[in-house]
């Protein structure tokens, strides 16, 4: 039987699993569903349709499955997966009604004050520092790492294994394997150190290395479509290629963000 304090509310016939922790002065809505393992610290809010996965932490003021803001009356889906840590005062979307949700993939750590705006999607094993701000619809991939105050705008994709510094703004793409810095982010290295602990040998990271040198010239320019067949024609790596992939496509949106509707403007 969930272990549920006598100060909480938790609206009935929201589904927790048996082993279940919920804290006091949290609130949990009557839709909402949270797995095995999971800890409500006090004064959470869970709200709407909510899926949270096993073994989530959720620690004190954060509020998730919220409706976004606008005051809709009617909201989507909001999907935790199993593995989350979610630090204080984290808020997170519900999204929009008939839309695809937000949806947080497994494995990630959500710092303080961090924040993931509707229909957003983070597909895990992300690291994001405090007060990161990803707007919505935007995608991130797998294995980021943001440091403070990031902000990504909507429809804006971070790739896989890519590295924000602080105080980032994020309004194009960002190419998978990078670090980004500034306002707007311009590429300025290849996330060497992060590749190495996600188990990237030193010889792929010397190509994506090489191959961000092709194109790239240091001054935020965007690859040449020379650069990226010249590139494409030396490296035989998949890394190298997908990289290519998505610059090819994040240069093909008039917007720099491949996910953006056409008929959705800035």
């Amino acid at each position: 039987m969930p272990e549920i304090s006598k100060k909480a509310a938790v609206a009935k016939p929201s589904a927790l699993a048996e082993d279940v922790r919920v804290g006091p002065f949290s609130v949990i809505g009557p839709e909402v569903t949270i797995g095995p393992g999971c800890v409500v610290h006090n004064n959470v809010t869970i709200l709407g349709a909510t899926r949270i996965g096993a073994n989530c932490e959720l620690f004190p003021g954060c509020v998730v499955g919220i409706a976004p803001d606008g005051g809709m009356s009617e909201t989507g889906r909001c999907v935790v997966d199993s593995g989350n840590v979610l630090r204080e005062h984290v808020i997170i979307e519900a999204g929009l009604a008939g839309g695809a949700g937000t949806h947080v993939g497994p494995n990630n750590l959500i710092m303080v004050g961090c924040q993931v705006r509707h229909d957003a999607h983070l597909e895990g094993e992300g690291i994001f520092a405090n007060f990161t701000c990803v707007e919505a619809h935007a995608h991130i991939e797998k294995y980021v790492r943001t440091y403070g105050f990031t902000a990504v705008k909507s429809y804006a994709t971070v790739g896989a294994y890519a590295l924000t510094t602080g105080y980032a703004s994020v309004e194009c793409d960002v190419p998978p394997y990078a670090i980004v810095q500034g306002l707007p982010t311009q590429v300025r290295s290849v996330n060497s150190e992060g590749l190495r602990r996600c188990g990237f040998d030193a010889r792929t990271i010397e190509a994506i290395k090489a191959a961000f040198r092709m194109l790239f010239d240091g001054r935020g320019a965007l690859p040449t479509p020379e650069a990226l067949e010249a590139t494409e024609r030396r490296f035989d790596d998949e890394h190298v290629r997908y990289l290519i992939e998505c610059l090819r496509r994040s240069a093909a949106a008039p917007s720099g963000r491949r996910r953006q509707p056409v008929d959705v403007q800035d």
